[in-house]
């Protein structure tokens, strides 16, 4: 008798459990801003550190986004971002050093996974919430003739936070703050050989609407 009963219990569980999850799909306008690290350069003489930067213009951001029946969720999201790539190069003209700035916009490309943890119980108008997690992001290439690298691909994790505001039953107005942290890209050559590596951190502001349901 027990066994039954139990086994009935449990399925009750389940089910309250299952109903009480929700999904939410949401799409947001992205503001980056990426610290102003030096990338290294490209130039084949006077090389300085400084040569090669990277400054982030806007960017668009999808996420998947399951919420547990408690205070907890877990989310999935894609960022597409454009940046501006400026680098300078040195030549020598008739004994003069003639420098010259490249300049071209770049893709940048975001994949990550993040963990939620709201500080309002879900169903609540308002749910202010901190996240953290790891991302792994694409630099595209510029269109230089002389550039000596191709892509280049990094991996790091992030933090933040933000809020969610109901503006309908079925639909979420969102803000978020992240800082992303992550390996300096492309790899280029810098005043001391020995010297390589470094971190590059992007700040990003993001606002969108979600759409929510439950499964």
């Amino acid at each position: 008798m027990k066994t039954p009963c139990t086994a009935a219990l449990f399925c009750l569980a389940l089910c309250y459990v299952a109903r009480a999850q929700t999904w939410e799909i949401s799409l947001s306008r992205l503001y980056p801003r990426i610290s102003p690290t030096p990338l290294g350069s490209m130039s084949e003489e006077g090389k300085k550190d400084d040569d090669t930067k990277l400054k982030g213009l806007y960017g668009y951001g999808a996420r998947l986004t399951w919420n547990t029946p408690g205070y907890y969720g877990h989310e999935l999201g894609f960022n597409y971002n454009q940046a501006r790539l400026t680098s300078k190069v040195r030549t020598t003209v008739e004994g003069a050093t003639v420098t010259s700035v490249l300049e071209d916009r770049v893709v940048v490309r975001q994949a990550y996974y993040n963990f939620l943890m709201y500080f309002m119980p879900k169903g609540e108008r308002w749910r202010p919430f901190m996240t953290g997690g790891i991302q792994a992001t694409e630099y595209g290439a510029p269109g230089f003739e002389q550039w000596p690298t191709g892509k280049s691909r990094n991996y790091g994790f992030n933090y933040g936070g933000g809020i969610k505001l109901r503006i309908l039953p079925q639909a979420l107005l969102r803000l978020d703050v992240r800082d992303y942290i992550g390996g300096k890209p492309y790899d280029l050559e810098s005043e001391d050989m020995m010297k390589f590596g470094g971190r590059l951190r992007m700040f990003e502001a993001s606002a969108g609407l979600v759409i929510t349901f439950k499964k």
